[in-house]
């Protein structure tokens, strides 16, 4: 497939950062009743967030088989990993909840503000997983060009 980028990962995981952020920013600001129609947005961008989330879980798992990764970075790539799976099962849980309570009716009052807590600290996680992700790409090289291009480096601790 030559029109997709390689490694993929680097390209799809900011739609998972994204999504969920600017999901949860528009059902905050659907709480102002002159922004309600903004409220299947924030429902529609949870959705997206979690699918993005299934596809850097995918796309990382393939990113990762074929990187060079230095001994040095290797409990942060395997802390990386772990965190990035539970960020995904979070967010297809955040996304099942907003769809619930969109199609119950339930997106008000109380259980909004609830939820709203809950998908911010959701976007929290999946923040500071992108955060790590940055980590291992710019401090230690993982997956770029000149590391890629050597053998796995021995480190000096």
């Amino acid at each position: 497939m030559g029109f997709l980028p390689d490694p993929l990962h680097p390209a799809v995981i900011h739609f998972a950062i994204a999504l969920s952020l600017v999901g949860v920013l528009l059902d905050l600001v659907s709480r102002h009743r002159r922004a309600r129609p903004l409220e299947p947005a924030g429902a529609v961008l949870m959705i997206l967030a979690a699918a993005g989330g299934i596809v850097a879980v995918l796309t990382g798992k393939a990113a990762n088989d074929d990187a060079v990764v230095p001994r040095s970075a290797a409990a942060l790539v395997e802390r990386h990993e772990a965190l990035g799976e539970l960020a995904m099962w979070l967010l297809i849980a955040v996304a099942l909840i907003r769809v619930v309570m969109a199609v119950r009716g339930w997106f008000r009052g109380a259980a909004a503000w609830a939820y709203l807590l809950l998908a911010a600290a959701v976007a929290t996680v999946v923040g500071y997983q992108g955060h790590l992700g940055g980590q291992i790409v710019f401090h230690y090289g993982v997956g770029t060009a000149p590391l890629q291009r050597q053998a796995p480096l021995k480190t000096q601790d």
